[in-house]
């Protein structure tokens, strides 16, 4: 894992990344 390389920013817009990909695959 690379969190430690990674800024919240980045964390703030992996997440939201990955929760609009759960919602697409969801559908």
């Amino acid at each position: 894992h690379f969190n430690h390389f990674l800024t919240r920013e980045r964390r703030l817009q992996l997440a939201s990344n990955l929760n609009l990909s759960e919602r697409q695959i969801k559908i």
